[in-house]
């Protein structure tokens, strides 16, 4: 019970949309169960997708912090305009599932909206549900802390 995120808030976030995602799943299976499988609104199945991607989101490790403080400050003038750059890719490095989620992202939605893919808009929800949880700080990690 060591991890920070193990309070009553974050507990009742992942119930809820663990909740929501059996009962679009449960739904899902009446309206096959029924005959009506051909008549499924396209939006229910984004709807899963956003509601799997934000359980995942909440589940996965959270980004590790900015390096800002660990890089060399650089003593000359090239090592000082140089030292934002080595920042970003050490950040993106250490942070690279975040850089692909959100690579993802922006190709489901620029693609699903051109082509008005449901696949690619239900990916696009997943994807998207996966970015706010994971960027989301943990609960008992926020401005009160110093």
């Amino acid at each position: 019970m060591s991890d920070p995120r193990d309070t009553g808030a974050y507990r009742i976030a992942v119930g809820t949309v663990g909740f929501a995602l059996i009962v679009v799943l449960a739904g899902l299976c009446v309206i096959v169960a029924v005959g009506k499988g051909a008549e499924i609104p396209k939006e229910l199945w984004t709807i899963t997708s956003a509601l799997g991607g934000g359980l995942l989101g909440l589940l996965a490790p959270s980004p590790t912090p900015s390096s800002a403080a660990e890089t060399d400050k650089g003593e000359s003038l090239p090592g000082k305009l140089a030292r934002p750059v080595k920042i970003l890719v050490k950040d993106a490095w250490a942070n690279r599932s975040v850089v692909i989620l959100l690579a993802v992202f922006v190709f489901a939605v620029v693609f699903g909206a051109t082509n008005d893919s449901t696949q690619l808009q239900a990916l696009a929800g997943a994807s998207g549900g996966a970015l706010i949880g994971l960027i989301a700080p943990a609960p008992g990690k926020g401005l009160t802390e110093n």
